[in-house]
Formats: C-alpha cells, sequence, structure tokens
C-alpha cells in the first residue's frame, strides 16, 4: 500500500513535534522548513492535524503549533485511517463503472481486508514510539532550537493547554 503525500506530510509533522522539547511552539512555516515540504502543504496538513485534535494552535506574534497530548498518544493506524479514508488502493474501488468485471468482484473485499489489516498493524504503534531525538536533533538545530536531550522530548508528556 502506498501512502499519499499528505499523509507522509502529516507523519513528518507529528514526529518533528512529538521530538521536540514538551510545550515547544512553532510556526508552520518553521514546521515546513523543517520537515522539507511546501508551506501550503503544510498549512492544510496543520489545519487537518488540528481539526483532529493532535496539534494545538494559538493565532499571534507569538503563536504557533504545539502537539498535544493526545497527538503524542495517537496510534499511527488511526491516524492514518482518518488521513487515508477516501484513498482507493486501485481504481475499481473509487469508481464502480470503471471495470467491467466489477459485477461480484471478489478483489475489491480482499483489497478492503488488506488495507484494514495494515492499519490494524499500526494501531498498535503510537507517535511517541516513533520519535527520536537524536533524528529531530539536527533539524532542532536548524530551526534555531535547543536540541531535544533524551528526557525533554514531548513522549509521554502533556503539552499546554493554548
Amino acid at each position: 500500500m502506498r501512502l499519499t503525500a499528505f499523509s507522509d506530510i502529516a507523519l513528518r509533522v507529528l514526529l518533528l513535534m512529538g521530538g521536540l522539547p514538551r510545550g515547544t511552539m512553532l510556526s508552520t512555516q518553521r514546521i515546513a522548513d523543517g520537515v522539507g515540504a511546501p508551506y501550503n502543504h503544510v498549512a492544510k496538513t496543520v489545519a487537518r492535524l488540528r481539526g483532529m485534535g493532535l496539534l494545538c494552535s494559538q493565532r499571534g506574534r507569538s503563536g504557533g503549533v504545539v502537539l498535544t497530548d493526545a497527538g503524542c498518544k495517537a496510534s499511527v493506524g488511526r491516524v492514518l485511517r482518518e488521513l487515508e479514508a477516501d484513498t482507493a488502493i486501485v481504481e475499481c474501488e473509487a469508481d464502480e463503472t470503471a471495470c467491467p468485471l466489477n459485477h461480484g468482484c471478489r478483489l475489491r473485499r480482499a483489497l478492503a481486508g488488506a488495507r484494514e489489516a495494515f492499519y490494524r498493524e499500526l494501531d498498535g504503534v503510537s507517535v511517541a514510539e516513533l520519535v527520536n531525538p537524536r533524528q529531530v536533533g539536527p533539524i532542532a538545530v536548524q530551526l534555531g532550537l535547543r536540541p531535544p536531550g533524551p528526557d525533554s522530548a514531548a513522549v509521554g508528556g502533556s503539552a499546554p493547554a493554548v
């Protein structure tokens, strides 16, 4: 199964934010710089993750985006299931008239089962488990932040109410 670019960026955002010291607020531009994706794509992704309750934002000069406790604890399977909900593995899933073999097709059911097995495998993996401070450290320095120490990452911590 192949993830959409949107899901890829969402996972990168969650991993970056999860690897920073708890409560670190970043602007969407700085997040885009950190994950190496275009600002417009990251802005849409951040809005979606905020809507899912995984990120919290504060407007204004000293505002930014922060990872919520729910975002840190979120299952990767749940995140992808929600972000990839409308994505078909093959065209016949998206448009029932696309395939002349569609009537009584068993392939669609098998593909749906395979997709669910993929998500189920990732249900047991949280964002916090994937965070590696050594991976995020160089990015933090590039963004002008202190590199996270082994005990300072947001993993298991709670974000401030914003």
